[in-house]
């Protein structure tokens, strides 16, 4: 009797088939299953022709091309980090297989699914948003010091280049070396989409009417610091948004639309009036008097480019605006001014609606506008991305060979992409290499 309840308790306390103390494999982690010859022949001939066949067939469409294959650089080059990402890059952009099938799997899983890719975010009735810029409206504070160290740590472990995730020491020391020469700095960081285009993105509108538009935590903090230190930061954002406002940013394309980007000009010219920056008028014989000329445009933007949807796609058409190109009194189009008071440092969305390439117009961008509204020449720097250092570099560049883009400057606007503050690469200039000097330019 007492034996017969000891095995019940102890049996008590063991459990189902796959309890370990019912096996020894399973107590040293091991599952054992049985597979068929027939079945695993199935599984393995459809991995081993995906596996062969696709850069055996890459191989012969190279040389029929006539065209090295990029497969064979794996075997020429040392197997180091970098090599590795490079022959990967070459792959990706060289793969037949990737260039039929990737457009195509897109297309349906944007028409099926609304699903985007890493770059680009599919919203509410054809509202397209670059996806780096909800990350950087919805994400964590950028100045954060966890947040800050984690970055710098990515980019260590990743083996790519030191970065600069903090923006204030790069605006700052900007800022001090403007200063000796008596030029005035304005921080411009241009609203994200996801900013002021939250309905189409998400389409809950009792989120929206009424309420501030959503920012990064830190976009606060770094403002009253900014501020605090004398830079000017310029912000165009309304104050609350409303049903019917806008739209501020075109539907597919990451940048804003002319409407908007001309009233933030005007915006932009008074705040360097009120700031005492630039004079309310030019000198007399320094007035442009610039006018304008209405045209249409249309293309698709460049987030339903991201998407890398095959040719002839059906899911988005060609969007269209109107834009407003700026011409002197010879009816010529407005071209920057080296010899003009403001600069402009600048990036796509400078660029949008001034460079030909991007598709949506000429002599119409930012600079033209601000021009027009301050009436007087500007001078601009601008490169399409990387707004967080690529232009400061530009300028540097161009003291350190003997070009002085600063001579006769009052103020240097620094406009960049707002996402630039929370993910960008604010890289250290030494402004101290190059030689001050007081400009005394009018204002």
């Amino acid at each position: 009797m007492t034996v017969a309840k000891q095995g019940l308790s102890e049996g008590a306390h063991r459990g189902g088939p796959t309890d370990p103390s019912h096996d020894a494999d399973l107590r040293r982690g091991i599952l054992r299953t049985t597979i068929t010859r027939p079945i695993a022949w199935t599984l393995v001939l459809p991995f081993l022709l995906v596996v062969y066949a696709i850069p055996i067939g890459q191989i012969i469409r190279d040389r029929r091309a006539g065209e090295d294959s990029v497969l064979l650089d794996l075997f020429r080059h040392a197997p180091t980090r970098e090599n590795l990402r490079q022959f990967e890059d070459e792959l990706d952009k060289a793969s037949t297989a990737r260039e039929f099938f990737h457009p195509r799997l897109q297309e349906a899983l944007t028409r099926f699914g609304r699903y985007g890719n890493t770059k680009a975010t599919i919203g509410r009735e054809g509202w397209l948003y670059y996806a780096p810029g909800l990350t950087a409206v919805g994400g964590p504070p950028f100045l954060d010091g966890g947040v800050l160290e984690a970055r710098r740590n990515a980019a260590e472990n990743a083996g790519d280049a030191a970065v600069w995730p903090d923006p204030r020491p790069a605006v700052l020391d900007f800022a001090h070396f403007l200063g000796r020469r008596g030029i005035r700095l304005v921080l411009f960081p241009v609203p994200d989409k996801a900013s002021l285009q939250p309905l189409e993105l998400h389409g809950r509108a009792r989120d929206v009417a009424g309420a501030a538009p959503a920012r990064n935590p830190s976009f606060a903090r770094l403002t009253a610091e900014l501020e605090g230190a004398g830079v000017l930061v310029f912000d165009p954002s309304p104050s609350a948004l409303h049903a019917g406002d806008g739209p501020y940013f075109m539907r597919q394309d990451t940048h804003w639309t002319p409407a908007w980007m001309e009233t933030v000009s005007t915006q932009l010219a008074q705040l360097l009036v009120a700031r005492g920056v630039v004079a309310a008028r030019p000198e007399a014989g320094h007035e442009r008097g610039f006018t304008t000329v209405t045209k249409a445009v249309s293309r698709l933007g460049d987030v339903t480019d991201m998407l890398g949807l095959p040719e002839g796609q059906t899911l988005f058409a060609p969007d269209s605006e109107t834009i407003h190109e700026v011409h002197d009194r010879s009816g010529a189009a407005f071209e920057p001014n080296e010899h003009g008071t403001v600069l402009l440092l600048g990036d796509s969305f400078t660029n949008v609606f001034s460079l030909e390439p991007m598709g949506w117009g000429t002599s119409a961008g930012l600079a033209a506008q601000l021009a027009r509204a301050l009436d007087r020449d500007v001078d601009v720097i601008a490169r399409n991305d990387a707004g967080a250092h690529a232009t400061r570099r530009l300028l540097f560049d161009a003291l350190a060979g003997g070009d002085d883009r600063l001579a006769g400057k009052t103020v240097v606007i620094w406009e960049l992409a707002s996402r630039e503050l929370a993910v960008g690469d604010f890289k250290p200039i030494d402004w101290s290499a190059l030689a001050a000097a007081p400009t005394g330019a009018p204002r």
